[in-house]
């Protein structure tokens, strides 16, 4: 049984994968939310999960528990589960800058898993980064990353590099949908109408990306084959540069990762939110 304290989109994808793919049965399945609106979708994206009415019941039934809370309510979330993990037992956190060593500290527990999943996991697409504390064995640490291929690609780190990484994975994609809305502008603005400025932009990025996987050559190599002297490409980039693009992009994964390591101090200084999952 697998067990989640939180039932928003993260967990629902990850639940949803876990079935789709076949590596669990949706009775397999229980959580627990404080809210209708959430656990109603939870139970509709998994058919067959059980709804629980506090997280002390999760952490009796399940044999694995995911934590899918914000990372400000964490602690009070897992504060009141101290003592009460079996030995056995590997807890699962998706929680963006918490620490291992925090996460121990709260429930009392040696067992854990620390991911930092991303969106596209939605779509079965998603990057997974995920450390463990030593206590967790090699074949329980496969488990888990088992369950988080059916929604993506799952990367072993070490834990200090996880948060720098989450700055890219797991906040890159809402980059990537500016950039995606940008250039849809952009050919709007050169007199293309939008209905089919939207789908050329997806192929361009697709084709784009693959080109970089197949050929093998650094990404600036590429652009030069396609920058011709005094051509339509370069006096493009030479906007790019004017803008900034660059650096706003390098600017954002490093002050992205640099938040997630201030919300898992938030989350250490954190002793007074309300409970959810616990009915209080």
């Amino acid at each position: 049984m697998i067990g989640f304290i939180g039932s928003g989109q993260m967990a629902r994808a990850l639940a949803r994968g876990f079935i789709q793919q076949g590596r669990l049965l949706g009775g397999e399945i229980c959580f627990t939310n404080p809210g209708d609106a959430n656990a109603d979708a939870f139970l509709q994206a998994v058919p067959g999960a059980r709804r629980l009415a506090s997280a002390e019941l999760v952490v009796r039934e399940a044999a694995q528990v995911w934590v899918a809370v914000k990372p400000q309510i964490i602690r009070s979330v897992l504060e009141p589960l101290k003592g009460k993990f079996r030995n056995d037992q590997v807890l699962v956190s998706v929680a963006a800058g918490v620490t291992l060593g925090s996460l121990s500290q709260w429930t009392g527990h040696l067992k854990i898993v620390r991911v930092s999943p991303s969106t596209p996991a939605v779509v079965g697409q998603g990057i997974s980064i995920l450390s463990h504390s030593a206590d967790v064995t090699e074949v329980e640490t496969e488990h888990v990353r088992s369950l988080l291929q059916t929604v993506g690609s799952a990367w072993d780190v070490p834990e200090r590099l996880i948060d720098p990484i989450s700055g890219l994975t797991s906040c890159g994609p809402a980059f990537v949908m500016t950039i995606i809305e940008a250039l849809s502008d952009g050919a709007v603005r050169a007199g293309v109408p939008r209905d089919l400025a939207n789908p050329l932009v997806l192929e361009l990025l697709a084709g784009s990306t693959s080109l970089v996987q197949k050929s093998g050559l650094h990404p600036a190599q590429l652009r030069e084959q396609v920058a011709s002297p005094a051509g339509s490409t370069i006096e493009g980039l030479v906007a790019l540069e004017e803008g900034g693009l660059r650096a706003a992009l390098i600017n954002a994964v490093s002050r992205s990762a640099r938040r997630a390591s201030e919300l898992g101090r938030v989350a250490l200084a954190n002793d007074s939110a309300t409970m959810p999952g616990n009915g209080k």
